[in-house]
């Protein structure tokens, strides 16, 4: 026992070291997604006691701005903070991705975890996965509750309960969660039902036994009997009804955990009187997100492209599944029923992404963990057959061979079919055979991701330590950053920046104050159908404050209507002061 969690924390201290390697370069920069930075915003009005959409306002469940908070809390208030909690958190995935692997395969469990593991931490930096986004932050919670379904799949209520909990925790920090909650409610009929089966059988056992009992007395007696149909019946009908009591336990057990959080959640803002903003931003709005964009498959495809260039071995992977199940696993499909589990379970991970509609980078990192665990359960399971069919027909063609010869000399010896059995079993134990071919397999197989991300994250973690450590220069490579030193020197604390189109984190790192409650940009700007205001007065508040700069970013990502009236406003009171890495800054004339 003590072996074995020895050995558990000494794989979960590797994770921890490689998702530190892979992400330590991360600690040193200011932005790396803007999603990111509002949810620092947010975080940071937490900590002031403001409640999420009051003084910063996002279309995210509230969950993530109180992760970010207690974060920052325990931590520090610093983005370093965020950053490694994005480590610690593709460290619990990884290893909850390594002990899911382990229950999933009895004997090259601990290999497919292990990779699926790895995998995770080397692929979970694409995609935008660098930065603390939701996708990196949630996955945790949804690998930890797949974890405790496939370690007991006769659950208790308790567990049930936890697992409905810790999946409701994921969906306050993104909804689309509740596609992995499907995919977990599947599974977990399906075990239901596999227990239902079992059951069943045994009834059919016992009811064999018994009839042969019924009949022996019938004969005996010479009575005939006909209550064992009926009894039979009764048997299997109590089975029907329990499994189907089981099931509706589990759902009604399940979704009391999963709707907690929720309910915490809402009674805080009905006690603060806040309940209709809680309820438009996460609710209302959402539904106009998604309602104002048309579905396209060409987008899709484009963006499915991209993703299998990008991740070339994970897809690849998914692409030789079929292969593997219905050639190489071929008539097994009832002791490959767990990777089919999988396979069910990314299924409807990619629900969620087509459910979005718009198929950002990042919404592609919800396939990663069952995606991970696909392609390490197919990498290995079709390493290790190729190797045992290779030494079976070896072996096959080695004992025909013998037997042939032992016909030729007719010894006498060989009558005897245990001697010949033996004689065979000594020979074949000398055949040369390498018994760690599979693991030279593996290793032209995995070489060249691993290293490829093992030489980028060095490179690039020298880098940083070079310039920031050894050249002393605080902002290299942080463009946010050294517009941030540019503003500090020429305003107070008390000062107002408005930032147009360019990172929210500005706000954060000046410090300064921030004129509207919609910092981040986009919704201004681009996306105001989700607002629960119109951008144009909105824009005339701002304004009214006189902030002393004004940020706008090179890109054209602004409507037409909010330009004009933007440029009204900076054509009569502003002047452009500089440029700093195509980011222009306008200051106000009041302030000269």
């Amino acid at each position: 026992m003590t072996k074995q969690i020895n050995q558990k924390l000494i794989i979960f201290l590797a994770f921890l070291l490689l998702s530190f390697f892979l992400r330590f370069w991360t600690l040193f920069v200011s932005v790396l997604d803007k999603d990111e930075s509002i949810y620092i915003l947010g975080a940071d009005s937490l900590l002031n006691s403001n409640l999420p959409y009051i003084e910063i306002w996002d279309n995210k469940p509230p969950g993530i701005f109180i992760l970010f908070s207690l974060t920052m809390l325990i931590l520090g208030n610093s983005i370093v903070s965020i950053r490694i909690l994005s480590i610690i958190a593709t460290t619990f995935t990884s290893y909850f991705l390594y002990r899911i692997g382990a229950n999933i395969d009895a004997k090259h469990g601990e290999k497919i975890g292990l990779l699926a593991g790895s995998l995770y931490a080397i692929f979970s930096l694409h995609n935008d996965g660098a930065a603390a986004n939701a996708e990196i932050l949630f996955a945790p919670f949804v690998t930890g509750a797949f974890l405790l379904l496939f370690q007991d799949r006769k659950l208790s209520n308790i567990k049930v309960f936890l697992i409905g909990l810790i999946l409701g925790i994921g969906m306050q920090i993104k909804y689309l969660v509740i596609m992995d909650v499907l995919g977990l409610v599947l599974l977990g009929s399906l075990f239901r039902k596999e227990k239902g089966k079992s059951q069943e059988e045994e009834g059919r056992k016992e009811s064999g036994v018994r009839s042969q009992e019924e009949e022996g007395k019938r004969k005996e007696n010479e009575k005939p009997v006909n209550n064992f149909q009926g009894l039979r019946k009764e048997k299997f009908s109590l089975i029907f009804n329990h499994l189907t009591f089981s099931l509706f336990r589990f759902f009604l057990i399940l979704g009391a955990g999963l709707i907690l959080p929720a309910v915490i959640i809402g009674v805080i803002y009905q006690f603060s009187g806040y309940l209709d903003e809680y309820i438009y931003g996460t609710l209302i709005a959402n539904s106009k997100y998604v309602g104002m964009l048309n579905f396209s498959w060409s987008d899709l495809l484009s963006r499915l492209r991209k993703q299998v260039l990008g991740n070339i071995l994970l897809w690849l992977y998914l692409f030789w599944s079929p292969i593997y199940l219905f050639v190489f696993a071929r008539g097994k499909l009832k002791e490959e029923r767990n990777f089919i589990y999988l396979f069910l379970w990314f299924c409807c991970t990619f629900l969620a992404v087509l459910l979005s509609k718009r198929f950002y980078n990042h919404y592609f990192l919800q396939l990663l963990p069952p995606l991970c665990l696909i392609s390490g359960y197919v990498i290995i399971k079709s390493v290790y057959l190729l190797e045992k069919k290779s030494l079976e027909e070896n072996n096959y063609g080695e004992a025909r061979e013998l037997k042939k010869t032992s016909g030729k000399t007719q010894i006498p010896t060989f009558i005897n079919s245990q001697k010949f059995h033996k004689i065979i079993r000594a020979y074949l134990s000398k055949i040369p055979v390498l018994p760690s071919l599979p693991n030279i397999i593996l290793f032209l197989i995995l070489i060249y991701p691993f290293a490829q991300a093992g030489y980028n994250k060095l490179t690039k973690n020298w880098e940083f330590i070079y310039y920031r450590y050894i050249q002393k220069i605080d902002t290299w490579d942080d463009r946010e950053a050294l517009i941030a030193k540019y503003l500090r020197q020429r305003i107070k604390s008390t000062d107002y920046i408005y930032v147009v189109n360019y990172e929210p984190i500005i706000y954060y790192l000046v410090p300064t104050k921030i004129p509207t409650k919609y910092a981040f940009p986009s919704h201004l700007t681009a996306m105001y159908q989700i607002l629960p205001i119109n951008p144009l007065p909105e824009l005339d508040k701002i304004m009214a404050k006189n902030p002393s700069y004004i940020l706008l970013a090179e890109k054209d990502n602004i409507s037409p209507e909010y330009r004009n009236a933007l440029n009204q406003y900076l054509e009569a009171n502003y002047f452009l002061e500089t440029t700093i890495q195509n980011v222009r800054l306008y200051r106000y004339y009041g302030n000269n």
